[in-house]
């Protein structure tokens, strides 16, 4: 899946003085506009663009959901814009795995996903040979371990080692290039999410 820009329309007239072409038949405008949300300033960041087409106001809905404290994720096989609250009354496996699937994409860097998952449980820095990977063990028992860093441990998964687990894969500049997470449900069933480095997810339930 290519990167997409998504946007909600806000029904106001607008001028602006800058074209771009998103398609041979479409012309829209950027358009410089500021943001509050609840009364209190939100800068959209340079990774954002805000259109102008046919006078309404094209807002990237990543923004706006997590502007709002929601979480956002496009799951590919449905082509589904899914936007969430943070699940309550569920337990640390769930959370995370929400915590992945809804905010974490690629290009961003360490210290955002350390905000959402703390501090990894192994990590590997870039070298010449080797690229940059954390691994997060999440809800392992007690005294458990596992040295590789290249391949999700299955067999503590399918033996309640170990409930969930991710690697985050880091480009040369320290952004995430991709992720890898599988995690147990509350019957013992496993599940893959993989973030792709062309932004596309894929998931399956593993039998």
């Amino acid at each position: 899946m290519k990167k997409f820009v998504l946007g909600l329309i806000c029904g106001v007239g607008l001028t602006a003085t800058t074209a771009v072409y998103a398609a041979d038949t479409i012309q829209a405008y950027l358009f410089p506009a500021k943001f509050e949300v609840n009364g209190q300033n939100k800068e959209i960041g340079s990774e954002y663009t805000v259109l102008n087409y046919n006078g309404h106001a094209y807002v990237p809905v990543r923004f706006v959901a997590e502007s709002l404290g929601l979480g956002i994720r496009y799951i590919d096989k449905d082509g589904v814009i899914s936007i969430m609250n943070e699940p309550t009354d569920v337990d640390e496996v769930a959370k995370r795995v929400w915590l992945v699937q809804y905010h974490i994409t690629n290009g961003v860097d360490g210290k955002y996903v350390k905000s959402l998952l703390g501090e990894p449980s192994v990590e590997r820095t870039n070298d010449d040979s080797q690229q940059a990977v954390w691994r997060y063990d999440i809800s392992p028992v007690q005294g458990y371990k596992y040295e590789d860093l290249n391949k999700i441990d299955v067999k503590g998964l399918e033996q309640g080692y170990i409930k969930a687990q991710l690697l985050v894969h880091w480009s040369n500049e320290g952004k995430v290039e991709k992720i890898e997470l599988w995690y147990t449900d509350k019957d013992k069933h496993i599940y893959t999410y993989y973030l792709n480095q062309d932004g596309s997810t894929a998931g399956a339930l593993y039998e």
